[in-house]
């Protein structure tokens, strides 16, 4: 016997080695595991923990009817995973995106983003949360965090599809199961305490979670019940070289005054439909203009190609500025577009509640009821410092432009302060060309690399902004379904229905205070960051540097204190009149300081129901096994509230003349306010000079009544901003390693205590956010940017199965899904009408006096439908007694795009004179970006082949190979000439007719151009019962994926035109974890890779910086001063992470824990990857992002099982 049992253990050992060496050597064939005869039974062995957990997870796979991986619940709590996102990182082709504290945010399944890929909790969909209020998605992706991983039970990546899986995933869907009461032997109770601390933070948070479970009458009732409970203290240290980290670095001045170019446009990379619509005011179009621009050879050459237009209309002349600076862009030297520290505390209190019944009525019908609740808390403490004014450019006082000829030109004022000089440069003054900057630069100081990089300067005049924002997220999700469970000797049925609630509110308040200290040297280090030398006097700490009284300064011509300071504003529909005042009448005052408060809500929810019916056929019927149709109904909703505001009828006839009717404004949410001190001069004091106004004086702004000005005195203001600093609650960027010179951490605001303070702080509430009262008096609805779908499937499927020679089995399934979908989009649009009167003169078409003019807003719905049928097929060979698999799957898949993609918005003109133009269209015009919900979802064809070897219960290798064939991708921005009103039964307020009668020419969006990719995934893992001594107990898991993509169409990058990959693909991920288990000490380490991934074109929605001129999927495209500047790609870098835990069994009941994550302390970097570094290599890193290593202990005390 004790022979037989070596003999197994030792072939046992041979397949073991073998399934990990092929795998982590990728060569090398092994030999089939032969398992031989033995009296001891595989029933006789019992086998718990991780080894346990490993073998549920290879039989979860094993079992599968379409390709799968999985994980299950011990395995998830035997990770060191805060989070399912983090627990189904771990599986094969699934990569994390880890947020900036270093907690797992998002997963990307096979490249798809989480938006492309659709995650049931037990069925039903869950729902974007924090995104609905931070508007940062467009309502798919789901957010995982609220999620424990201890009411988990399973959770599969199904990375192919069967005619009965619910669509709304390009290349993977994960599926949650939670436990059920039933699930259980005996009565059962865990409980689990502990504590975490971030090192940079160090305060301890607690940490529980309870499960109980038990059955009742007979074992036919389960009930399980558990409840967690979280406080996590987050802390993201933040250093930043570009503005909001989306932006590129700027080329806005020529410093080294090289005859060599920057850079030079690619005029092959211009692209969509409005390249060649000409400018307005030109014979140029975008085409032409990055043609000529990148023809010239010299900065000569530009003013060759785009001459000056002295005698033109002021359009013409400003137009041309714009044409002549584009192409003296490609001269300018890249700089820093801002350097920005960040110190980001957040308290994350999460609280989940998940109680589920299951009675078994008969021995083949089970009905049961499931409510989830998971709720999460967070308060955010976002603090920045700028320490550096990049660039104080022709700051009023410091600059004298010639008043003839053309072009002008600028010069230093004789009266400007020390520090400032002049440089190159163009600029529009007044609808003039007017030559020079005067900048805060020293010019010798100013040092350039050969590929045109600033790597050192001095800049003069600086001031500090520290910068605070405070909020508070709130969010709360509701899962709930109740159904039925067949199970007969044939027949099966399934029937649920069930709904899942979001909402998510959000509240910002943030302040701002800065000094002026001097000058300050930057100096580029071999990181990529930049060091700040600051003066010895520099003294940030001092409340007193901040309130800094300035005597007003001169507007236009004069001297002080004879000289205007303060205009005369005229009496209007925002405000009464104002007199002109001297600068000798006005008091001395510090800069303003801004305060706001941003208010934000989001609400979503699916409503679904399913039935499934299968029919068991194996005995009747040959080949086919099942049978299996069914239907479901969902019904998604979203709607989302930002600050609003808005005219809801402009005003008709002139301000202060017989007739006038004002216009109806409803006021935003948003409060928008400043805060200064003042004090008076004697000039101010005397009769008619103008005094402080201490205290709250609002808005006379209709559509601002909710802010307005605090003022106080010098030293009331420095008490308000003494009591209200926050002392450092760690060092910056501490424990990093390698953290070199980076500056010192940096007080803080308590901006709720400073807010309070203020007598705007009356409206920092929810109380304007889904309706206000407008300027009439009367309540109206505030923009909300809804969608509506309604989405119906049918499907059918059928299984097969065929013993074939040689005892191969072939197996499988085919089937196909209909999917059909109802699909509409609100948003507020204005709507503006232009009329002619009866004095009309075509001849003069803009005539105030020929005109009516009037604008009306309203939330505007456009409707959709679209179809789909999805078939799918799945064929599996097993050979070698069910140990070796080849699977082959091919289906069509849809995700359905972006919400924000779907509704309607922006501004449209019905204007009358188009009608009186014989030479016209008789089409009308909408400016902004009108939504189209009857997009086509993203749609694909999904293939995968895989090769799985089972030679035991605790091995598995596998390799496999998917094609994402990409037929319709992400929607593309374009003008159309259509009635996009079709459908709706919005009306003209002016005329009653109705606007599907109308013919606009619309920026909207269309369906995308495809793209391919292939996956390559490797897979080992195993346990070496093999080997002597404590090794006995161990086991590894390794897994690799390699993805590529192949587009010829898509975001390229502006100069070399090189194509992108997808946004937010890794070409690769690894994972690999050791584990040690003898029943005692459970110890794990995983590792975890990513490699860097593409993210956007710069400025990635941003409005400055950046400035594109029509390419395919880019933003800020539109030629605005300073001129086209194109963007750069915008990567995230590769990470890797460590994390580790141990456990020790005391006795059966209790248990001791310790877990880390990052124990290496890794800190993740954005830049632009190989494109446009510096002339020594030096990367250009955007962002250096830090959230520093966490721990976490406790104790788990369990009963039965």
């Amino acid at each position: 016997m004790k022979h037989r049992i070596d003999v197994r253990h030792i072939m046992v050992a041979t397949a073991s080695w073998s399934a990990l060496g092929l795998a982590l050597l990728s060569g090398g064939q092994v030999a089939a595991q032969s398992t031989g005869s033995s009296s001891v039974s595989e029933a006789d062995i019992v086998v718990v923990g991780s080894r346990a957990s490993q073998q549920s997870a290879n039989n979860r796979k094993k079992d599968a009817k379409t390709a799968t991986d999985s994980i299950v619940a011990d395995d998830i709590g035997s990770f060191p995973d805060r989070n399912v996102n983090e627990a189904i990182s771990r599986i094969p082709g699934v990569a994390l995106g880890r947020n900036e504290f270093g907690e797992g945010e998002s997963v990307a399944v096979r490249g798809n983003g989480p938006d492309l890929t659709r995650v049931e909790l037990d069925g039903i969909g869950v729902q974007s949360t924090t995104g609905l209020a931070l508007g940062t998605s467009g309502g798919r992706s789901a957010d995982l965090r609220e999620l424990p991983a201890e009411i988990v039970k399973s959770v599969d990546v199904v990375k192919g599809s069967t005619a009965d899986m619910t669509e709304g995933s390009l290349g993977g869907s994960v599926q949650i199961k939670t436990r059920t009461g039933l699930d259980f032997k005996k009565p059962y109770f865990s409980f689990r305490g502990g504590a975490g601390q971030n090192s940079l933070g160090k305060d301890w948070t607690p940490d529980f979670n309870a499960v109980a479970a038990r059955k009742f009458f007979d074992d036919r009732l389960g009930v399980i019940v558990s409840g967690s409970y979280s406080k996590i203290q987050n802390n993201g240290h933040g250093y930043e070289t570009t503005t909001s980290n989306n932006r590129g670095y700027a080329r806005l001045f020529d410093f080294d005054q090289s005859p060599e170019k920057t850079f030079e446009y690619n005029p092959s990379v211009i692209g969509t439909d409005a390249a060649d619509v000409l400018f307005p005011n030109s014979s140029e179009t975008p085409r032409s203009l990055i043609t000529k621009s990148a023809s010239a050879q010299s900065k000569a050459d530009c003013f060759n190609l785009f001459p000056h237009n002295p005698t033109g209309t002021t359009g013409q002349r400003s137009q041309r500025i714009l044409e002549q600076q584009s192409c003296l862009n490609q001269w300018n030297d890249y700089t820093p577009s801002l350097l920005r520290n960040f110190m980001n505390t957040q308290t994350d209190e999460r609280y989940a509640i998940d109680a589920r019944l299951d009675y078994r009525l008969t021995d083949n019908l089970t009905v049961f009821a499931k409510g989830t609740m998971a709720n999460r808390k967070v308060h955010d403490q976002n603090r920045s410092r700028n320490p550096v004014t990049l660039f104080g450019q022709n700051i009023n006082g410091t600059f004298v432009d010639s008043t003839t000829g053309y072009p002008r030109r600028r010069t230093v004022s004789p009266t400007a302060p020390a520090g400032y000089y002049l440089f190159d440069g163009l600029n529009n003054v007044g609808n003039n060309a007017t030559f020079g900057n005067v900048l805060n630069v020293v010019p010798g100081s100013v040092v350039v690399d050969d590929s045109h990089n600033v790597t050192q300067m001095t800049l003069t005049n600086n001031a500090v902004n520290i910068d605070q924002i405070e909020n508070t997220i709130d969010t709360k999700t509701k899962y709930g379904q109740f159904g039925a469970e067949y199970r007969g000797d044939r027949l099966e049925i399934d029937a649920m229905a069930g709904m899942t609630q979001a909402r998510s509110s959000r509240g910002d308040m943030r302040t701002s205070r800065n000094y002026a200290y001097g000058d300050a040297t930057l100096t580029l280090q071999p990181n990529g960051l930049w060091d700040v030398a600051l003066p010895d006097n520099y003294d940030e700490t001092n409340p007193a540097n901040f309130v800094q009284l300035n005597a007003p300064t001169c507007i236009g011509g004069g001297t002080a204190p004879t000289c205007i300071g303060q205009t005369a504003v005229a009496a209007g529909p925002n405000g009464p009149a104002t007199p002109a005042y001297t600068v000798g009448q006005m008091p001395l005052t510090t800069p303003s300081f801004g305060v706001s408060y941003s208010p934000q809500l989001g609400e979503s929810s699916e409503r679904i129901a399913k039935l499934d019916i299968a029919y068991k056929t194996d005995e009747f019927l040959p080949f086919i096994t099942r049978v299996k149709v069914g239907g479901m109904y969902r019904k998604n909703k979203l709607d989302r509230w930002g600050g609003g505001g808005y005219t809801v009828s402009s005003a008709v006839g002139t301000f202060g003349q017989p007739g006038y009717v004002p216009a109806v404004i409803v006021p935003t949410a948003n409060v928008r306010g400043t805060l200064r001190a003042c004090q008076p001069t004697a000039g101010s004091s005397a009769p008619g000079g103008l005094g402080c106004n201490y205290g709250f004086v609002p808005s006379t702004n209709p559509l601002n009544v909710r802010s307005g000005v605090d003022t106080l005195t010098p030293g009331d203001l420095e008490a308000l901003f003494r009591r209200t600093l926050e002392d450092s609650d760690s060092q910056y960027f501490g424990g990093l390693p390698n953290r070199g010179n980076l500056p010192p951490a940096w007080q803080g605001i308590r901006t709720d205590e400073l807010f309070d303070a203020l007598g705007a702080s009356q409206y920092m509430n929810f109380d304007c956010l889904k309706t206000c009262m407008g300027s009439d008096g009367q309540m109206y609805d505030q923009p909300v940017t809804r969608v509506r779908e309604e989405i119906k499937n049918i499907y059918a499927m059928l299984d097969f199965e065929q013993q074939l020679p040689w005892g191969l089995v072939f197996n499988g399934n085919v089937g196909v899904r209909g999917v059909f979908a109802k699909v509409s989009g609100s948003a507020l649009l204005t709507l503006s009408t232009i009329r002619t009167t009866p004095t009309f003169n075509p001849a003069d078409p803009d005539n105030p006096g020929g005109i009516i003019v009037q604008t009306f807003s309203q939330n505007t719905t456009l409707n959709a439908s679209t179809s789909d049928w999805l078939p799918s097929f799945n064929f599996n060979l097993w050979g070698f007694n069910d140990t070796v698999a080849l699977r082959l799957y091919g289906g069509k898949t849809v995700a359905r795009p972006s919400m924000d993609r779907l509704i309607a918005g922006g501004t449209c003109t019905i204007d009358q004179r188009s009608l009186l133009d014989t030479s016209g269209d008789d089409i009308f015009g909408c400016t902004g970006r009108v939504g189209n919900p009857g997009l086509q979802p993203f749609t694909a064809w999904s293939y995968n082949a895989s090769l799985e070897w089972y030679p035991n219960a605790d091995t598995l290798l596998s390799v496999a190979y998917g094609k994402l064939d990409v037929k319709t991708g992400n929607p593309i921005a374009v003008t159309r000439i259509a009635r996009p009103f079709a459908g709706s039964d919005q009306v003209d307020p002016a005329t009653g007719q109705p606007l599907s009668d109308y013919e606009f020419s619309y920026p909207t969006w269309d369906n995308g151009p495809g793209y391919k990719r292939s996956i390559w995934e490797f897979s080992a893992k195993t346990a070496f019962t093999f080997l002597p001594w404590f090794l006995k107990y161990t086991g590894a898991d390794v897994n690799m994926s390699i993805l590529g993509s192949s587009a010829t169409t898509g975001q390229q990058d502006p100069l070399t035109g090189d194509v992108m990959a997808p946004p937010e693909e890794s070409k690769r991920y690894l994972n690999a974890s050791l584990w040690y288990d003898d029943g005692k000490i459970n110890m794990r380490v995983a590792y975890q890779k990513r490699s860097a991934r593409f993210s956007c074109i710069t400025p990635c929605g941003g409005n400055n910086i950046d400035i594109n001129y029509p390419g395919e999927q880019w933003t800020n495209v539109r030629l605005v001063a300073p001129g086209y500047n194109p963007g750069v790609p915008r990567f995230i870098d590769s990470t890797t992470f460590i994390d580790a835990k141990i456990s020790y069994n005391v006795t059966r009941n209790f248990q001791i824990y310790m877990e880390g994550r990052n124990m290496t302390r890794e800190a993740a970097t954005i830049s632009t990857g190989s494109y446009v570094p510096f002339a020594d290599g030096t990367p250009r890193v955007m962002r250096l992002s830090y959230g520093g290593r966490r721990i976490m202990g406790g104790i788990r005390i369990q009963f039965g099982n």
